[in-house]
């Protein structure tokens, strides 16, 4: 029985792409900083305010790093479960229906993956659990 992670560590969901990152709000605030009034300075109770963004911004990340491991964790357990047992899925490349013991789990890339008859199939593959 094999069950292993491969590739760097599912951190982060596709859709995230969009978002800002600390470090991307950082420089914002610095840059207004920066390029402020001397006549006008920046009111301390934004200031404070933006601090506390980017407080949030940065626990917020944090947060998701740690859900996107337990996701994963998640998964993987739920997969290695299938260790042993009769599966069937279509293969994504050929859209053949490929029937046979689970014989390793891995992950890579964000996608958790199963070895059956010497093909590895994508764990949404699958779309029956036969026996053990």
């Amino acid at each position: 029985m094999v069950v292993q992670a491969l590739g760097d560590s599912f951190s982060t969901p596709p859709s995230s792409s969009n978002l800002w990152s600390k470090d991307t709000f950082f420089q914002l605030l610095v840059m207004e900083l920066t390029h402020q009034d001397p006549m006008e300075p920046m009111n301390n109770r934004d200031f404070i305010t933006q601090l506390a963004q980017f407080s949030s911004l940065e626990q917020l990340s944090e947060i998701n790093g740690r859900f996107s491991s337990l996701f994963q964790a998640q998964v993987l357990y739920q997969a290695g479960q299938m260790l042993g047992c009769r599966v069937e899925g279509v293969d994504p490349s050929t859209q053949k229906i490929v029937r046979g013991k689970v014989e390793e789990v891995y992950w890579k890339d964000g996608v958790c993956y199963l070895k059956i008859e010497g093909k590895y199939l994508p764990l949404s593959s699958i779309t029956k659990v036969l026996s053990k």
